[in-house]
């Protein structure tokens, strides 16, 4: 895939008024806060080709534990900013729905089948039109003097997924393998993806650095 090719877009999630959103396209960047003018953007993207990397700040996949013990802990590399407390179960939900909402109505909109998963190399190597990543903005890596704080946030996981697929490769900051992906299941409910082992397939997760 050349990089020319790729757009990468991410979601600050929350409620109605704190949403923010941020994508690149190569030279060209904007961002808002409406999601519904997101969609359509990206709905042109992919009708016309393009590569779509759309992450969401929230936890997109929960540890799926095989014993009563590992269950509501955080996930490993998540370092004292879990899924299971806190901001983290707020940003679960509020990113679990908008997610939701974003790729039925992305399915709704497009005029031609994708191949659409989770799976970094995939997108990548051009197996992939759409994948769904995890973006992770803790409070190191804000801009405490953004005058939109939800937009910068986006921003900071934009730019910090595209400099990672400019290197040819995107490592993922959650080593978790036995999960839940919620954001799978959306993508399967939307008919975007039909691949059931999406469902227990992580994704990639990109933190942003402190600033």
């Amino acid at each position: 895939m050349s990089p020319d090719n790729l757009v990468v877009a991410a979601v600050d999630v929350g409620k109605l008024a704190n949403v923010g959103w941020w994508r690149i396209a190569g030279i060209d960047a904007s961002g808002g806060h409406d999601l519904d003018d997101l969609v359509t953007g990206l709905a042109a993207d992919l009708d016309e080709g393009r590569s779509v990397a759309l992450g969401f700040e929230a936890p997109l996949f929960i540890p799926n534990p095989s014993a009563v013990g590992g269950l509501g802990r955080q996930r490993v590399g998540e370092a004292g900013r879990p899924w299971c407390a806190g901001a983290g179960t707020i940003a679960l939900a509020f990113g679990v729905q908008q997610a939701s909402y974003v790729v039925h109505r992305l399915a709704g909109m497009l005029d031609r089948p994708v191949r659409a998963g989770v799976d970094a190399w995939g997108l990548l190597s051009g197996s992939l039109d759409l994948l769904i990543w995890e973006a992770f903005v803790s409070a190191g890596s804000k801009d405490r003097t953004a005058i939109d704080p939800h937009i910068s946030d986006a921003r900071a996981a934009a730019e910090e997924f595209e400099r990672r697929a400019a290197t040819g490769g995107i490592r993922s900051d959650i080593a978790d393998t036995h999960v839940l992906n919620l954001a799978a299941a959306a993508l399967v409910a939307s008919g975007l993806a039909t691949d059931s082992a999406l469902l227990t397939t992580p994704c990639v997760v990109v933190r942003s650095p402190r600033l």
